[in-house]
C-alpha cells in the first residue's frame, strides 16, 4: 500500500472539534431566534390575560397539609428490593407565623420485577398519597388546603397491555389505584371544595408537566371551540388574542420547558384551563364529568414553574379562588431553587431523605439472613409439629 492510499485515522477529539466548528453557529442562531420569539410572544400572553400577576396576602393565615411520596431501590440476589413511602406534614400559619401541627406517614417494602417498575412506583406513590389525604380528612382537623405531589387522576398511558400475562401484577395495581381514587372522592366529596364552600381544597402540585399550556396556546382562542379549553371565569382579551393567533408556529418550535419559563414571570400564573379537554383519557372516568382544572404558576425568582391540578365544578374555580390558592402556594415557597415547592411539601420531602440509607441497611440484613440460612432454620425447627 502506498503512502498516498493509506487510510487516515481520526481521533474522537478531532471529530468533535470539527463538529463544533460546523454546528456551533447554527446552534447559537437557533437558540437566539427562539429567545427573540419568546421576547415578542410573552407580552402578548400578558395582554391577552393568558398570563396574569397574582397578589399575595401580606398577612397569611391558613392551615395546610403537604404530602410527598418517594421510593428507593437496590439490587439484591439478581432482583430489585424497594421501599416506597409517603409523608404528610401539617402546618399552621397565623399572621405569617408558621408552626407545625401534626404529621403522618405510610411505607411499603417489597421486591419488584424490572418490568414497568417506574410506572408501578408511580401507582404505589399515588395510593400512598391518597391514603394520607384520607387520614387527614378523617382526623377532624381543619384544613384550608391539602397538597399532593402527584397527579389527582391517572393518565391512560399508565395502563398496561391487557393481553400479556407478565403484566398481571401491574394491571391489578392499576385497577386498585383507580378504586382507591374513586373511593376517596366518593367518601369525602360533600366535605371538600367546591361541593362544600368552606371545605379544604385538594390540589396536586406537580413540576415538569408543561404540555397543557402549550396545547391551549395552540388553539384559536377567538373561536368558541378554542375558548372551551380555557375557563370562562378567566376573562381573555380578544384584541390581544388576534395578535397572538399568528404566533402558533413560533410557539411550536420553542419547546415546552423554555416556553413556559419564558412567558411566566415571578409571582404570575397562567389562565386556568380545562385539563379534561387536553387529556380526555384520564381515569377514573367517573370523575372527569365533575371537571378537571389546571394552571401553571411561578413563585419566587429561580424556582421552577409548577402545575396545579384540581377537581370539581369549573364554575366554582373562579379567578378569585384560583388567585387565592396560588397566592398561598407562592407565599409558602420560601426556599429558592429549581424545584422548590410550598413549605409543607418541602418538609414532607425532607422526611423521605432517610429512605435510601434505610434501604441500604435493610438490604444488608436480607443478605445476611440469606447467607446464614437463618430463615430455613426457623422453618425446619418446627417441622416436628406437622408429624
Amino acid at each position: 500500500m502506498t503512502e498516498t492510499t493509506k487510510k487516515r485515522s481520526t481521533s474522537l477529539a478531532q471529530t468533535l472539534a470539527i463538529q463544533t466548528q460546523i454546528h456551533l453557529p447554527g446552534t447559537v442562531g437557533r437558540l437566539l431566534k427562539q429567545i427573540r420569539e419568546l421576547e415578542q410572544i410573552a407580552p402578548l400572553f400578558v395582554k391577552a390575560n393568558l398570563v396574569r400577576s397574582v397578589t399575595r396576602a401580606k398577612l397569611l393565615t391558613a392551615n395546610l397539609a403537604g404530602i410527598a411520596t418517594h421510593h428507593a431501590e437496590k439490587t439484591v440476589a439478581g432482583g430489585l428490593l424497594y421501599v416506597s413511602a409517603g409523608s404528610r406534614i401539617d402546618i399552621s400559619v397565623e399572621q405569617n407565623v408558621v408552626s407545625t401541627r401534626d404529621q403522618d406517614s405510610v411505607s411499603e417494602i417489597d421486591d419488584i420485577d424490572f418490568e414497568d417498575k417506574s410506572k408501578r412506583y408511580q401507582l404505589i406513590g399515588m395510593q400512598q398519597a391518597y391514603d394520607l389525604a384520607d387520614r387527614a380528612l378523617q382526623s377532624g382537623e381543619h384544613f384550608d388546603a391539602i397538597l399532593l405531589d402527584c397527579p389527582l387522576l391517572l393518565n391512560r398511558s399508565m395502563e398496561a397491555p391487557q393481553q400479556l400475562s407478565r403484566y398481571a401484577n401491574y394491571r391489578r395495581l392499576y385497577a386498585e389505584t383507580i378504586k382507591k381514587i374513586e373511593g376517596f372522592w366518593t367518601t369525602h366529596r360533600e366535605s371538600i371544595y367546591p361541593w362544600k364552600q368552606d371545605g379544604p381544597k385538594i390540589a396536586a402540585i406537580v413540576s415538569q408537566r408543561f404540555g397543557a399550556i402549550i396545547n391551549v396556546s395552540q388553539q384559536d382562542l377567538r373561536t368558541e371551540e378554542g375558548r372551551r379549553h380555557v375557563l370562562s371565569t378567566d376573562y381573555l382579551n380578544q384584541d390581544a388574542l388576534q395578535q397572538l393567533s399568528g404566533a402558533r408556529e413560533a410557539i411550536a418550535g420553542i419547546g415546552e420547558r423554555r416556553f413556559i419559563r419564558g412567558i411566566l414571570g415571578n409571582f404570575t400564573r397562567t389562565a386556568a384551563f380545562r385539563m379534561s379537554t387536553q387529556t380526555p383519557e384520564m381515569e377514573p372516568r367517573a370523575l372527569i364529568g365533575d371537571g378537571v382544572v389546571g394552571w401553571h404558576y411561578a413563585a419566587a425568582p429561580g424556582t421552577e414553574p409548577c402545575l396545579v391540578q384540581v377537581i370539581g365544578d369549573e364554575n366554582a374555580w373562579t379567578s378569585a379562588v384560583c388567585d387565592e390558592l396560588t397566592g398561598i402556594l407562592m407565599s409558602l415557597t420560601v426556599l429558592s431553587g429549581p424545584f422548590s415547592l410550598p413549605l409543607p411539601m418541602q418538609l414532607a420531602q425532607h422526611e423521605l431523605k432517610s429512605l435510601k440509607p434505610f434501604l441500604d441497611h435493610y438490604r444488608d440484613g436480607v443478605r445476611r439472613s440469606m447467607q446464614s440460612n437463618e430463615l430455613d432454620g426457623i422453618w425446619l425447627s418446627n417441622l416436628d409439629q406437622f408429624e
